[in-house]
């Protein structure tokens, strides 16, 4: 079984595959090249939201759509008549491109999870939750109990990486999941401003509330003050006269 190690310099011995135009590779090879480019329209997809989330690149999955990329040349090298190889070979190559192109997959879900929860937590950082309940009620309804159950969901989808047998039904899930919280943080990004402004506003009637109530106390201790000094100034005049 070809590893995942640089196979580049090997020279293999025996005769180079002839060309079929109307089935240039195996149905078995075709099959993995079709769930391999299935698994890579998911990736795509997630590589460019994980861009646009996190204004960064992320290597883990970069590294192994590179040499995914990398065994399919060499599968096409045989086939082509480029380099020597056999049947084997070339379905070996082509099942190695798909579990890198699935790994990358788990490695774009995982990292695209981790980062949007730190985005929801952040953009509503600072926001009371009378002002959430008040402008975003389906926060609490809706969003907040679908990032619980996908955490909670986490390690059953990660049981779902076993390369040995992939479920790309399950890893099908995962990415809806995503997608779907995708769509709550763009919610949360439209709500933001908003949500903002009401807490400002909401804490600066706090604060004059508060301002009342102190200023009311810091009347109350005044006249309590005042009366015991005009109250101490009468017991002392009565006393002085009837001594």
């Amino acid at each position: 079984m070809v590893d995942d190690e640089d196979l580049l310099s090997q020279k293999l011995e025996g005769p180079t595959i002839a060309l079929d135009p109307s089935n240039p590779f195996s149905a078995r090879v075709q099959a993995s090249l079709k769930r391999t480019a299935e698994c890579y329209g998911i990736v795509k997809d997630l590589a460019l939201y994980a861009e646009e989330l996190k204004d960064e690149s992320f290597l883990p999955p970069i590294n192994e759509l590179r040499d995914a990329f990398d065994h399919l040349m060499r599968a096409y090298a045989v086939q082509f008549g480029l380099r020597s190889g056999d049947g084997k070979y070339i379905a070996e190559n082509v099942d190695a491109a798909f579990r890198h192109v699935y790994r990358a997959l788990f490695d774009y879900l995982d990292y695209i999870r981790i980062y949007q929860k730190d985005y929801i937590y952040k953009k509503l950082d600072g926001i009371s939750h009378p002002t959430i309940v008040s402008l975003f009620p389906e926060y609490y309804r809706e969003i907040l109990p679908e990032i619980e159950s996908c955490l909670e969901d986490i390690p059953r989808y990660r049981g779902s990486k076993d390369i040995g047998n992939p479920d790309l039904e399950m890893a099908g899930q995962y990415h809806a999941k995503v997608m779907k919280l995708k769509d709550y943080c763009a919610q949360i990004q439209k709500k933001a401003p908003a949500l903002i402004e009401a807490e400002n506003k909401r804490q600066l009637e706090e604060e004059e509330r508060e301002k009342k109530k102190s200023d009311l106390r810091r009347g109350e201790h005044w006249k309590y003050l005042l009366f015991t000094i005009i109250g101490s100034v009468i017991g002392g005049i009565i006393i002085a006269v009837f001594t």
